[in-house]
């Protein structure tokens, strides 16, 4: 069932003011990502969904794989919590951001690893622009060591300590300027390694996350967050400065286990064979949740991920009918709905307006004592999810902070 022309009306506008309230919000924002933000990057990707846009320029990122969304993120006072875990088989994020970097350049990632390149038997690639014989890589090799390497060979290097790596989140930094031949590494915002090593100006291949596309069999295992690059050197000091800004005190929640608040549903339980679990806060705190309203939350987190690859792929959003039958344009690989939640739901009513590159999509409760949840998208990347106590959510409801899925989705090719 879908919005009434006048309620939809009244829904687009509702959405373009939000998205110019998000705008704003944006470029007025402090901490942590304004301190990035201030060093001028080239591109910066938050990764608190499976794709997004950069907070700088036009770029955008895109997971690959089974790669999910999860909560506890790095320790960054103004994050939302959410990051994206990687399974260290299949998944790895790829972007749109292609050279770009000269003779300077800086890497920035925030990293925890659910186990030790030793133990899983291959390299961790964290983030650069592989090219055979110009390289801009970093990454942990099978020894545990961090590796930076900048052209045919040569690297930097430095060991942290391995009992401090798995289940806790670390900043890593690593820059390089070819005109004074000096890379550095940099943990914590302290530089830990430096040569003159030196390296190649003139980056020129896709800039990836996760895992190496020239390189492969590369990818990391564990969560991955904030990372950013740049076209010149960092400085120590900047460096410092954002890594203060983030107020980090060294590590936070593993990578490996969701927090104790998660719903864990057996696959057995309501009428969806799914064992995802569910997390999601207000200001206040974290948000109890049914078994019945984490299936309907589920349900417009499908819909979310899909209407971003619509956004990504085919620069519009799509409809109800197109997100259940799959039925998009040729040669486009967008998931689509694993059930219709109209007629497999019996506690709630699904509705999804779209417009353009907007889209609002509600789970209604049909019967007392159930939450209602509304998620809304002006633009790629940028979703606003609501949830009233008792009946309809809207754009006035309460907008929900930290959220975060892990398991199955109801999204499938």
């Amino acid at each position: 069932m879908f919005i009434s022309t006048k309620t939809r009306t009244a829904a687009t506008v509702a959405l373009a003011v939000i998205a110019t309230v998000g705008s704003v919000a944006l470029q007025a924002q402090t901490g942590f990502p304004a301190e990035v933000a201030s060093t001028q990057p080239i591109a910066f990707y938050r990764l608190d969904s499976t794709s997004g846009q950069s907070q700088v320029g036009a770029t955008t990122y895109k997971a690959t794989g089974s790669a999910g969304i999860a909560v506890s993120g790095a320790p960054v006072v103004t994050a939302n919590g959410r990051y994206i875990k990687l399974d260290g088989h299949t998944a790895y994020i790829t972007t749109t951001q292609f050279g770009g970097v000269g003779g300077a350049a800086s890497i920035m990632a925030w990293v925890n690893m659910a186990e030790l390149p030793s133990q899983a038997g291959h390299f961790f690639y964290l983030a650069g622009e592989s090219e055979s014989g110009n390289d801009l890589d970093v990454q942990f090799e099978t020894d545990n060591v961090l590796k930076f390497y900048t052209a045919a060979g040569g690297h930097l290097s430095y060991t942290p300590p391995p009992d401090s790596l798995i289940g806790q989140w670390h900043q890593i930094v690593a820059t390089l300027d070819t005109s004074t031949h000096t890379r550095v590494l940099y943990w914590e915002g302290n530089a830990v390694a430096t040569d003159k090593g030196g390296g190649e100006a003139g980056k020129k291949n896709v800039f990836t996350i996760g895992e190496s596309v020239v390189f492969t069999g590369r990818f990391f295992h564990g969560g991955i967050d904030d990372v950013a690059l740049w076209n010149r050197a960092l400085k120590p000091t900047e460096v410092a400065a954002i890594y203060a800004a983030s107020g980090a005190n060294g590590s936070s929640a593993p990578a490996s286990a969701p927090p104790a608040t998660f719903a864990a549903p057996t696959a057995a339980s309501g009428p969806f064979a799914t064992k995802a679990t569910v997390e999601i806060e207000d200001a206040n705190g974290p948000i109890q949740l049914k078994r019945e309203e984490q299936i309907a939350y589920m349900f417009l987190s499908a819909i979310e991920e899909i209407e971003h690859e619509c956004q990504l792929d085919i620069q519009h959003t799509c409809p109800l009918d197109q997100l259940l039958a799959g039925t998009y344009p040729s040669g486009k690989n967008i998931e689509h709905l694993k059930f219709n939640p109209n007629r497999t739901d019996p506690n709630y009513t699904y509705t999804l307006a779209v417009n353009g590159m907007a889209w609002e999509a509600h789970a209604t409760p049909k019967k007392p004592g159930l939450k209602g949840f509304c998620f809304m998208s002006r633009n790629i990347g940028s979703t606003t999810a609501t949830y009233s106590n008792s009946g309809p959510a809207g754009w006035t409801s309460t907008e929900l902070g930290n959220r975060g899925m892990e398991g199955d989705s109801f999204a499938t090719q």
